[in-house]
């Protein structure tokens, strides 16, 4: 039996029923999706966004169809044969712009003097696009943003999403068991990076089936940053030499049918010192606080509230710089968020990364980050690579 790869058949249609379950309680007719993740949710079809819109139109009732550039023709057939109705313009910006050809698309619908359904009022992919609003081309048309009504639905993972996340942590976990083998001083880190990327999904390749393809990310991927830089959010992998002494900040996430988890480690180059445990431990202990706090029921903001409160009885707070963490699934980040500011309520079947950071300017950063989903009477640990300095100890 071959690994589990994409979501069914079965689920989509099951995620079509619920959303027109609601459209037929708000009395809206149709829907009209431009966000790739949502798009990929509803249909299974994944894009990379450039200049050229694809569009997801569902109505209440009848087949759903998409908006799609002629350079995607050919995919949709073998990528997802379940997708019947087509609409296709040649290219962006044409003669005729594709949000004209999507006017045409509700008109053939019947839906263009509808209520519709909207994440967007336009095409937001960026790559220089520029065009019209949806309200320009069908004017017809009342508009109603349901953004956040999918992303809401978006937050709790069905049993197969859960499935896809495991895939991803599982190979995480290996993705990093590979990367300290090939950590060593005077190695720089990109090539690092790149070699245990390579090494790991080599061994990714050897149980995925002939036709898994990575949807936007190369298989088992791992980067890391070292030394001074990792006190400084959102650097990547360089030039910089490993040195002895250094604190090693690393992050993998293999994508798996569109999903994909989030695994960081703090690594210690060489000998630990006095300062390196006291700072690890602590970012271990504030990482616990954020553990022992999630539980449905619980408030986003009452994790960050929970970490916080160690943080500040250890005057630490000035050396944390983000939330506590973020949902994941499709994207990297996604709602909800570990956040003062962010009142959802925590429900079983919700991913989270969990992630408190400590960033000593000039010396070092130190964060885990894990991957958990909220049970129905706690949390549990999807990524399960040691947290401990003594299996995180890079000898020299």
């Amino acid at each position: 039996m071959s690994i589990k790869t994409e979501i069914t058949l079965t689920e989509l249609h099951s995620r079509i029923e619920n959303i027109r379950e609601y459209m037929d309680q708000h009395k809206i007719e149709g829907l009209c999706i431009f966000g790739a993740t949502r798009i990929f949710y509803y249909s299974g079809f994944h894009h990379l966004p450039t200049e050229r819109p694809v569009v997801l139109v569902l109505p209440k009732n009848g087949e759903l169809a998409l908006l799609v550039p002629s350079l995607e023709e050919e995919n949709i057939p073998v990528r997802t044969p379940h997708i019947k109705e087509l609409k296709m313009y040649r290219e962006y910006p044409g003669i005729s712009h594709p949000m004209e050809h999507l006017a045409e698309l509700l008109a053939d619908k019947g839906l263009s003097n509808k209520t519709l359904g909207v994440d967007s009022d336009t095409w937001g992919g960026g790559w220089g696009y520029r065009g019209p609003s949806l309200g320009e081309v069908a004017p017809n048309a009342k508009l109603i943003n349901i953004r956040d009504v999918i992303d809401d639905i978006k937050m709790v993972k069905s049993k197969e999403e859960l499935e896809l996340i495991n895939i991803s942590a599982h190979f995480a976990n290996l993705a990093h068991g590979v990367l300290l083998e090939n950590i060593e001083i005077g190695r720089t880190e990109l090539d690092i990076c790149n070699e245990s990327s390579t090494q790991a999904t080599s061994f990714m390749l050897k149980t995925m089936p002939p036709d898994w393809e990575p949807m936007g990310r190369s298989g088992a991927n791992v980067s890391l940053t070292s030394g001074p830089k990792t006190a400084l959010n959102h650097h990547q992998a360089g030039a910089r030499r490993i040195q002895e002494g250094d604190v090693i900040l690393t992050y993998s996430g293999p994508q798996v049918g569109g999903y994909q988890c989030e695994l960081e480690r703090m690594l210690i180059m060489g000998k630990p010192t006095e300062k390196h445990k006291k700072y690890f431990d602590l970012e271990v202990k504030a990482q616990d606080a954020a553990f022992d706090a999630i539980k449905p029921g619980a408030k986003c903001c009452e994790i960050e509230l929970a970490v916080n409160k160690f943080l500040e009885k250890n005057d630490l707070y000035s050396l944390t710089r983000t939330h506590i963490g973020h949902g994941l699934g499709m994207e990297g980040h996604e709602a909800p968020f570990f956040d003062i500011g962010d009142e959802t309520i925590l429900k079983p079947g919700m991913v989270m990364s969990v992630e408190p950071c400590l960033f000593i300017p000039g010396y070092a950063g130190f964060r885990h980050s894990d991957t958990i989903v909220v049970t129905e009477d706690g949390m549990e640990m999807i990524t399960n690579y040691p947290r401990d300095i003594e299996n995180l100890t890079v000898a020299v």
